[in-house]
């Protein structure tokens, strides 16, 4: 899959519709978080993340919408629309599928667990 340039890709980031399809993503799955088992890997992290984004103090910056404009399908799509070089056309050839599979699969990152930390949970 060919992937945006690092230049669409920080466009990406600035459009305004983007930031906010990525912000109600982010917290839905930040519902998702807080109802999930005690138990999952990472949890008190998560769960962090998901209190702290259910109570942001800006709706106007892109937020973490890096992380995800960064994800290779989020990427790829992009660079799949008629037009990469129109950050408007770009998202708009993203799913709001894409972008929750790419919220929920960047969720650990995003909370601060590396692989090494969810590796060597204690049981």
């Amino acid at each position: 899959m060919p992937a945006s340039t690092l230049l669409q890709e920080h466009e990406l980031v600035r459009n305004v519709a983007f930031g906010a399809r990525v912000r109600t993503a982010i917290t839905r799955v930040a519902r998702e978080v807080l109802a999930e088992d005690p138990a999952t890997p990472g949890n008190p992290l998560r769960v962090a993340l998901a209190r702290g984004t259910l109570s942001p103090g800006d709706y106007t910056t892109p937020g973490r919408a890096g992380v995800i404009a960064a994800d290779p399908a989020i990427s790829a799509a992009a660079a799949a629309s008629p037009t990469p070089d129109d950050p408007q056309e770009a998202q708009k050839a993203i799913t709001d599928e894409q972008i929750l599979t790419a919220v929920r699969a960047a969720w650990n990152t995003m909370a601060g667990l590396s692989t090494y930390d969810l590796a060597h949970q204690p049981q």
